[in-house]
């Protein structure tokens, strides 16, 4: 999923809501099958940050 979102954000789309559109826009689903929302977004951003914080 993270290659999707950086990919996206190349492109400039840097905001939550942004990144939500283009993910749904580009028939991407989220683990439940389902459309993305701002708080998914987030979700899997802090995972990562997170992650990074960690190595």
């Amino acid at each position: 999923m993270l290659p999707i979102i950086t990919s996206i954000q190349q492109s400039g789309i840097t905001s939550l809501r942004g990144l939500a559109i283009a993910l749904n826009n580009r028939g991407v689903r989220t683990a439940r099958n389902g459309q993305w929302q701002v708080s998914n977004v987030r979700n899997i951003l802090a995972r990562q940050a997170s992650a990074n914080l960690l190595l």
